[in-house]
């Protein structure tokens, strides 16, 4: 009997496993394809990302072809008219990799001791090399060389180009791009100012024309990788004015020991 027993339950606990098979062998196909799905996502991300960076590049440097052209007092109106292009071909790759990096603010950040002044030099860099002839004229604080930060080096160095980026396109040939640093007790700030156009849509029924979104030019992703890092990016700009991109950040990223007002 014990025997018959044990034969049946070993017939009920197969006959019970047999039957879970299809069920996990259905669920395995599921999340295999749920993954090769969730691959071919992030594959084409990679590549609209790439193809959009092209474009800026590539975009920018027409800008600044328009720009130098725009000295010619013959060939001012298809340069503004190429200028205009431009810009809106860059509104349109921002727009567009805004879609593409909605979780940019929950990246994990890989922190180092970094110094600033190089990295701001590195930004200067590509946007100079990316404009082609038309020139911006760069004024740096010297105070800047002094301060190191605790940040995400890459995720700090895309943030710069992304706001330096807005200045040049904000701005024309030969206008300078101011950048300055304050650092308090209770905070770190970098500020980049132009005498540009002031590109910011202003605020509805507002009086002084100033824009503290101005998310949209170039600066989404600036904003969510400054905010991954606990800080905030503020934007003014005044038509025929210019504009002012200020980077915030908490004073425990600030790594030198000397503070300035």
């Amino acid at each position: 009997m014990a025997v018959f027993l044990s034969g049946t339950a070993l017939g009920v606990g197969l006959g019970g496993l047999m039957a879970t098979l299809p069920w996990r062998a259905a669920r395995a196909r599921a999340q295999a394809k749920a993954e090769l799905a969730q691959s071919g996502r992030a594959a084409l991300a990679r590549l609209v990302g790439l193809a959009l960076h092209e474009c800026r590049e590539t975009t920018l440097r027409l800008l600044g072809e328009a720009q130098a052209l725009g000295s010619i007092a013959a060939a001012r109106a298809s340069a503004a008219a190429i200028a205009g292009l431009s810009r809106s071909l860059l509104g349109l790759a921002d727009d567009l990799e805004a879609h593409l990096e909605p979780s940019a603010s929950r990246k994990v950040l890989h922190e180092e001791a970094l110094a600033l002044a190089p990295l701001i030099d590195e930004a200067v860099a590509t946007i100079t090399a990316s404009l082609g002839p038309s020139q911006r004229q760069w004024r740096v604080a010297p105070e800047i060389a002094t301060l190191s930060l605790l940040a995400d080096r890459r995720a700090l160095r895309q943030a710069l180009i992304r706001i330096l980026g807005h200045a040049a396109r904000s701005s024309h040939h030969g206008d300078w791009i101011e950048i300055t640093a304050e650092a308090r007790a209770e905070g770190f700030s970098l500020a980049v100012s132009d005498e540009g156009t002031g590109l910011a849509v202003p605020e509805p029924g507002g009086g002084n024309g100033l824009d503290s979104r101005g998310i949209g030019l170039g600066l989404t992703l600036a904003r969510a990788l400054i905010e991954a890092h606990g800080g905030r990016l503020a934007i003014e700009a005044t038509p025929r004015i210019g504009s002012r991109v200020t980077l915030e950040l908490p004073a425990t990223r600030l790594l030198c020991a000397a503070r300035y007002a």
